[in-house]
């Protein structure tokens, strides 16, 4: 049987979480869970939304949505000038004020000015709709909407009960979002995959792996002497449209960026299965940013900007993948002999006028049609290497 709603610590919903409602990490399923929590205890909720300001680069904050029937789901909104502007019509900004609580009644006839929500709760039969500010430890203010359909609305001891269990729920949407901002600055400042590792503890001084990768390196072209004539904020400008179309190129066709070097690039696409397709993903990751770029300094030269001239190199071999640094600060990167092979390929581009260079050992592995460039002698390199260019001129126009 179901048991009663209530306030204190006793009640079941609070006991949960409070203890096996930590072990869900994951928001979706600790909102599923919670949910049926409530109505296993008897409270007709059909509505449950957290909403969550976080850190992130482009994201404002996130909101997990749960309705009785369709399950749970994940809505994300963009940060901007004014991120609070996209829900100034909410109680979930009054929420986030630590405001609150609001109660709202959808049965009511609509009113000039009635919060934006009002309408599709209205449309969508419920009968009663309550939001919370729910407290951080830092002094910030997250949200939790819950609405039901029940004819009645919600009870008084059930609204009571909502009160009561904010503290024990604003410990587990804590845990969640400290959670969800290291993997977001682990994947913004390392990368997913190196990220990935890093909160699963591989973080010890020297431990790693070897791994087979294609890797990836770009450098921008006269740097310095445009470091010393350009106004900060046109360099700056000027390296995120060098990066931006570098990095979507890497990340879209299954690589990870590791590292910015100045203004230079190191990304690798692991090899988890055929090299030949690894191989030829990272060309059409290669080609597409070229085709971007060229775009972009088409774009620039008629503003009257300086182009963005650059050299990128791919070479595919075995390097080891893994934590280098003091005891103190650690790079989760690559090393080895094909990464120095990779950046002496790479300076040879100003050298032959071109902005894609290709290894013998990528041509031979991917199985791709190259124009052979001839044999160099390459610093710190005992033998030749045979270097090539794609087919596809690479030297696209603009």
């Amino acid at each position: 049987m179901p048991q009663p709603a209530g306030r204190g610590d006793t009640h079941p919903v609070i006991r949960w979480l409070m203890s096996d409602a930590r072990k869900l990490a994951d928001p979706g399923e600790f909102l599923e869970a919670f949910a049926g929590e409530l109505r296993r205890s008897g409270i007709d909720v059909s509505r449950i939304t957290t909403g969550v300001p976080i850190l992130h680069p482009q994201i404002f904050s996130f909101s997990g949505l749960w309705e009785l029937g369709k399950g749970t789901s994940e809505r994300l909104y963009r940060a901007g000038p004014e991120p609070l502007q996209a829900i100034s019509n909410s109680p979930i900004r009054t929420a986030y004020e630590g405001g609150g609580p609001v109660r709202c009644d959808p049965t009511a006839p609509p009113t000039p000015g009635e919060y934006a929500i009002l309408e599709d709760l209205r449309r969508d039969g419920y009968t009663d709709y309550v939001v919370h500010a729910v407290p951080f430890a830092d002094g910030s203010f997250k949200a939790l909407s819950l609405a039901t359909r029940r004819r009645t609305g919600f009870t008084a001891e059930e609204l009571g009960l909502f009160d009561a269990l904010i503290p024990a729920l604003a410990f587990n949407l804590e845990v969640q979002a400290l959670r969800r901002t290291a993997r977001t600055l682990l994947d913004t400042y390392v990368g997913a995959q190196s990220g990935g590792r890093v909160l699963e503890g591989q973080i010890q001084r020297g431990t790693g792996e070897t791994i087979s990768a294609v890797i990836w390196l770009c450098d921008l072209r006269g740097f310095t002497d445009l470091s010393e004539r350009l106004p900060r904020d046109t360099l700056i400008d000027m390296l995120n449209g060098y990066f931006g179309p570098m990095c979507d190129a890497v990340l879209s066709h299954g690589g990870e960026v590791l590292k910015f070097i100045g203004d230079a690039m190191l990304a690798i696409f692991p090899i988890r299965g055929d090299p030949a397709a690894t191989c030829k993903a990272a060309l059409v990751a290669a080609e597409s940013a070229q085709a971007v770029l060229a775009e972009d300094n088409r774009r620039r030269a008629a503003a009257g900007l300086p182009r963005i001239d650059y050299g990128l190199a791919l070479h595919i071999g075995d390097v080891m993948y893994g934590n280098i640094g003091s005891d103190t600060r650690l790079d989760f990167t690559v090393i080895g002999p094909a990464v120095n092979l990779t950046a002496r390929i790479e300076s040879l581009c100003r050298q032959l006028g071109r902005q894609l260079l290709l290894s013998s050992d990528f041509v031979r592995a991917g199985g791709i049609s190259a124009n052979p460039l001839g044999r160099f002698s390459l610093k710190g390199l005992a033998a030749d290497q045979e270097i090539f260019a794609p087919v596809s001129p690479d030297q696209v126009p603009g």
